[in-house]
């Protein structure tokens, strides 16, 4: 059967199949349709896109007979939150770290939680058969607008779980020109903190360009940062050493006594090796943070995330929630006069390196000529003190390929025979 969704939703350029207006509409149908949800939160990022798919999705879920919340231009944690707390689903228009031309949707339960890989499966298998005419009408013509009692409510509760009293040394942080630029000041004056926020001047095509969590070399020395839709954070310390999200789990783990921890395939080997050392739980997922969460459950684990930054802390939220953890980590900050440079020193990673290879289409790894012989002598000089992992992007036409050892210049050894390969290989 086609494929629809990836690792997190599903993801396309805005305009071309699936993320057309009609599409996009037969999608809302169907989800609605298919989960029999009759009250959903609809929420969006701030491209130029988004407002013609919230029009589509609403038109969409009116035809299969569901009411719309409309939430607005607002981060993705804080839809989770509050279709938990007072709806049947959600639907978040968002291509997250993506470039402005992409788009895409995010689909949630009752739970807050991304919706399960059967409901997925049922909403592709419906699309493609289904001949839905599709109804579209112009509801809205303001993107950026939010909710603000729902969003409010976010933040009473948020403040339940932290002391925001404690909170008087803040860091910068970077909104990458998306959802969280209208609500970061919106949180400011909520909470009287200045968060010293930077990049919250979306303009519909400038979301993730040289800023936010998806570029972390653009983050400001000693700042944090957030990607598109929020439910992402990194931090780059003032000796410009960027803290990822492997870090920042070594870190709360710590901090707050965890005796269970979930990752990735992607989670650098350190983060193992600290969890050995602490006799913590330690347990590696698909990339994706829907199944960490699902994974978190499973164990009972409290804290889990991807190195990309999705980290989910379940006291605060249910889904990666960059702003939540933000304030988490400002709180230990002050709490215990910690740096940002003090992670980079108390939880260094094995020298690591992702390299993103274009691709035409995702043939299978044994179909590309020569590959295995490439893995065979990348792992001949990592030795038994490293790893060579590719996989393909589940929400781009890219080949990753992840090299991790204790060595630094065997993985600049390493990087540079895998790009001489793929410069005489196409794929």
């Amino acid at each position: 059967m086609k494929k629809l969704f990836g690792t997190d939703g599903i993801r396309g350029k805005a305009g071309i199949s699936p993320i057309t207006p009609e599409e996009v509409y037969k999608l809302a149908y169907i989800f609605a349709k298919k989960t029999n949800y009759r009250n959903i939160a609809i929420g969006w990022d701030t491209r130029e896109s988004s407002l013609w798919i919230a029009n589509a999705v609403i038109s969409g879920l009116k035809d299969a007979n569901s009411n719309s919340e409309i939430l607005g231009c607002v981060p993705t944690p804080v839809l989770a939150y509050t279709v938990k707390e007072n709806f049947d689903g959600g639907i978040m228009i968002t291509a997250s770290h993506n470039p402005f031309e992409d788009n895409g949707l995010k689909f949630f339960n009752g739970k807050g939680e991304k919706i399960e890989t059967s409901i997925e499966k049922e909403v592709e298998k419906e699309f493609f058969q289904s001949k839905i005419k599709p109804k579209i009408e112009n509801f809205l013509k303001n993107q950026l607008i939010f909710n603000k009692d729902l969003t409010e409510k976010y933040l009473l509760r948020i403040a339940e779980k932290i002391s925001i009293k404690s909170i008087s040394k803040t860091y910068p942080v970077d909104c990458a020109n998306g959802a969280t630029s209208l609500f970061i000041k919106f949180a400011s004056e909520k909470y009287g903190i200045d968060f010293q926020p930077y990049n919250t001047n979306p303009n519909g095509k400038n979301i993730n360009f040289k800023c936010g969590a998806a570029k972390p070399e653009f983050i400001r020395k000693n700042s944090f940062a957030f990607d598109g839709d929020g439910d992402r954070i990194m931090a780059k310390d003032e000796n410009e050493n960027i803290v990822n999200g492997d870090i920042i789990l070594m870190f709360l783990a710590d901090k707050l006594k965890i005796k269970k921890l979930v990752g990735t395939v992607m989670t650098n080997m350190a983060v193992e090796i600290f969890c050995k050392n602490r006799n913590i739980q330690f347990e590696r997922t698909p990339v994706g943070d829907k199944f960490v969460r699902e994974k978190m459950k499973e164990i009972n684990a409290s804290l889990g995330g991807e190195t990309s930054g999705h980290i989910i802390l379940s006291d605060l939220n249910h889904t990666g929630d960059g702003f939540a953890v933000y304030l988490k980590m400002l709180e230990l900050f002050n709490k215990e006069n910690i740096a940002l440079k003090n992670l980079t020193e108390n939880y260094p990673l094995f020298p690591q390196k992702v390299i993103n290879i274009p691709v035409k289409e995702k043939v299978p790894f044994e179909n590309i000529k020569g590959f295995e012989q490439l893995k065979e002598k990348v792992e001949e000089i990592l030795e038994n003190e490293g790893r060579f992992f590719p996989r393909y992007s589940g929400t781009e036409n890219l080949l990753r390929i992840l090299i991790e050892g204790k060595d630094k210049e065997k993985i600049e050894q390493c990087e540079k025979i895998i790009k001489e390969f793929f410069n005489k290989t196409e794929v």
